[in-house]
């Protein structure tokens, strides 16, 4: 099968999609497929079979940019389907070429896109019109779609709420291959931590990943917190850390140090509220460490309360820290019940159920193509006999 990926987002951007996007790409080949991706250009090596399109920086949103719609027929001759991940313009360019070469496209929807509109705009009455036209444009895009997955029931029941018609469930799902307890003591003795308890976060420094919830609760805490990523807003977080003695930044980190990173901490602190799944919760549960996050969409579904962590109030710090406390407590049986819950998340049956998507979509598209050239043959046959005897009568 030749698949074509349309996505608004790729390397060197680092962020939850653009992990998944690759991961499937590799499960996909590793199944026997050809993948052909298409993505904005960046400074990032392309690897065999990627294709990075001109592309202008977006400059209310740092790293995120904007591919320019482009030719790109002659890479994406003889795809099977189109499956495209984001909402703007490779989604536009990845639709245009599923109706020219006539096959299947599918949408994975990753980004809940009216949640960042605060970032183009603090107004309200304009903030409040751009939403609208947003939700306008993702509405009529989505309902395009052969077929539309969402990776949890949270979001699905918000699309279905704003009007999109029946999108499916599917978990983004975890390499659990890589993705697995290891060592905790790589991690602390790497980074001269000692045996004090640890905490952190792990991800993308954005105002919507609310980490004040975590840099607040530093006082009630008597132990680390490590704060792993980078992003538009981490100035901003530094400059709340600043007098926490306890906290400590360490940047971006290879996915090897990651690893060591949720292997090592006591919990995982998430307090986002704008996930429509939490990759990096999943990530850290495969480790066998508990999470705590906030009661928000997604992750009020990913954490499973008193079996994989906690779940918490956003922005009440007591809260906050009464859980991380409670969690801390049950490490051992949570831990062993996060290796459990995961595996329902294996990358591997996440591909099986796509491909089976795929195959469907693809013989359904076939059985339509045939279903037409019957009928355009079967109406060719009527109009020849009309046609002769309306000869017969001319010459008679």
């Amino acid at each position: 099968m030749r698949i074509g990926i349309f996505t608004d987002t790729y390397f060197p951007q680092i962020n939850g999609v653009t992990y998944t996007i690759n991961l499937w790409k590799r499960k996909l080949e590793e199944a026997g497929h050809e993948v052909i991706l298409f993505y904005p250009s960046g400074e990032y090596v392309p690897q065999k079979n990627e294709f990075p399109l001109r592309s202008v920086g977006f400059r209310y949103y740092e790293g995120y940019k904007i591919a320019i719609p482009s030719w790109v027929l002659r890479n994406a001759r003889g795809l099977d389907v189109v499956h495209i991940h984001g909402l703007f313009s490779q989604a536009i360019m990845g639709a245009y070429v599923s109706k020219l070469l006539g096959v299947p496209k599918l949408h994975t929807f990753h980004t809940p896109g009216d949640e960042y509109v605060g970032y183009l705009t603090k107004r309200k009455p304009l903030k409040k019109g751009l939403t609208k036209l947003y939700n306008l444009w993702e509405r009529k895009l989505l309902n395009s779609f052969d077929i539309v997955t969402c990776p949890s029931k949270v979001i699905k029941k918000r699309l279905i709420q704003k009007g999109i018609k029946n999108p499916v469930v599917l978990s983004n799902g975890v390499d659990l291959d890589f993705f697995r307890p290891v060592d905790r003591d790589l991690f602390r003795e790497k980074y001269c931590i000692g045996d004090e308890k640890l905490i952190g976060y792990c991800g993308r420094l954005c105002h919507e990943k609310r980490l004040e919830d975590l840099i607040n609760v530093s006082g009630k805490f008597e132990g680390k917190i490590v704060i792993i990523g980078n992003g538009p807003a981490e100035a901003h977080y530094r400059r709340l850390a600043k007098r926490k003695k306890n906290i400590s930044f360490f940047g971006f980190l290879s996915k090897e140090d990651q690893r060591a990173f949720y292997s090592a901490l006591d919990v995982f602190v998430f307090p986002s509220i704008a996930e429509t799944q939490g990759l990096v919760a999943l990530e850290a549960m495969a480790c066998g460490t508990p999470v705590v996050g906030a009661s928000e969409m997604a992750l009020e579904e990913t954490i499973k309360n008193a079996r994989t962590g906690y779940l918490y109030e956003s922005g009440n710090i007591d809260d906050l820290s009464r859980k991380i406390d409670l969690a801390y407590a049950n490490r051992k049986k949570l831990s062993k019940l996060c290796l459990k819950e995961v595996s329902k998340h294996s990358a591997d049956k996440t591909i099986e159920k796509v491909l089976l998507m795929y195959e469907s979509q693809i013989q359904k598209s076939a059985e339509m193509k045939n279903k037409g050239s019957k009928l355009s043959i079967a109406k060719s046959k009527v109009n020849n006999i009309l046609r002769r005897r309306k000869q017969k009568e001319i010459d008679a």
